[in-house]
């Protein structure tokens, strides 16, 4: 393994540990305790629920991977599945997302698959999962107008907005699957006041390698269809499947929700969650998304924060498989 490979492998899992420990402060060990005696064996379907999620997140990117060439063949199935949980894990604690897990990724891909194969697999990989959220939230959204009859207008509004912003983001999603996107980013963060200067240089002398990339994320969609609507298809499954950790958790309490409620109530408080997606851990956040979606539903508030606090320690058991899953030898 490279040396700056293991460098940045020591780095994540440092920063990762650390995380973990202030967000279990955070939370705090005897509420952590309370809530796991109340949901009893609950939490295992709900964890496990989690490991199918990811399993259909590793075929998916697998699909983007194999493309026939030699070196995607090299890359391991479980090293991808150990891979995409670490992804995930590290993104969770980080601010703003992506700052973390994606290039995590890229590091680890590069040594089989090259600086540019790496990167335009981890940006389609990313991008698909993007775009399962927003085809999610332009389905799930107007499930509130049939399992709510009288909304507030301030609510309608909201709703109306977010699916007409589900829908630009899709035309743009659109337009980086046909012609790519790398280049134009550059372009774009040429423009900034301090980097822009650097980013602009970086350009210019590696225009070959910009535009490399660019031809293998405009590949997928062009000349690979059906790798892409079966890729895409998982990870929108996947966004469903999520859905019934919420109705596992409301059973564990003794106070059913229909599937349909849980598309809603999960929908809701990923929407809000992602809207202020520069918290780390989405403090706060999603907490919010919560109060409101259950306030809505005329559902207990307590019982949300109870929905929200349960996410929390499965996020802590997958976050924990994560990091200690970054120190396991690739294969």
């Amino acid at each position: 393994m490279a040396k700056k490979t293991k460098i940045a492998q020591n780095v994540f899992f440092f920063l990762g540990v650390l995380a973990l420990g202030i967000m279990i402060y955070k939370i705090g060990i005897g509420t952590i305790w309370s809530d796991i005696r109340r949901t009893g064996w609950w939490f295992v379907p709900i964890i496990g629920l989690w490991a199918i999620v990811y399993l259909l997140n590793t075929i998916s990117c697998n699909l983007i991977i194999q493309d026939g060439s030699p070196e995607a063949k090299r890359v391991g199935f479980f090293s991808l599945f150990k891979l995409v949980i670490s992804g995930f894990a590290i993104n969770y604690i980080t601010p703003f997302g992506l700052m973390g897990g994606e290039p995590y990724k890229i590091i680890e891909l590069k040594p089989t698959l090259g600086i540019q194969k790496a990167t335009s697999s981890v940006l389609l990989a990313t991008m698909m999962h993007f775009v399962s959220h927003f085809i999610f939230w332009m389905i799930s959204i107007p499930l509130l107008f049939f399992l709510v009859p009288v909304l507030s207008h301030t609510v309608e509004l909201a709703m109306l907005l977010s699916s007409a912003t589900s829908f630009l983001l899709l035309f743009w999603a659109y337009r980086v699957y046909t012609r790519g996107g790398v280049d134009r980013a550059l372009i774009l963060g040429s423009r900034l006041p301090f980097l822009g200067k650097r980013i602009r240089a970086y350009r210019l002398q590696n225009q070959e390698k910009i535009d490399q990339m660019d031809y293998l994320i405009a590949d997928l969609y062009t000349n690979r269809k059906k790798d892409f609507i079966i890729s895409l298809l998982l990870e929108l499954f996947s966004r469903f499947l999520i859905c019934v950790e919420v109705v596992l958790m409301m059973q564990a309490i003794g106070w059913p929700v229909s599937f349909g409620e849980s598309v809603l109530i999960e929908s809701i408080q990923s929407l809000v969650g992602n809207l202020l997606f520069f918290m780390p851990m989405q403090m706060g956040s999603r907490e919010g998304g919560m109060m409101m979606v259950y306030g809505v539903l005329s559902i207990p508030l307590a019982y949300g924060v109870f929905v929200s606090l349960c996410k929390r320690i499965r996020e802590i058991f997958w976050t924990l498989v994560g990091i200690v899953l970054i120190k396991v030898r690739r294969n």
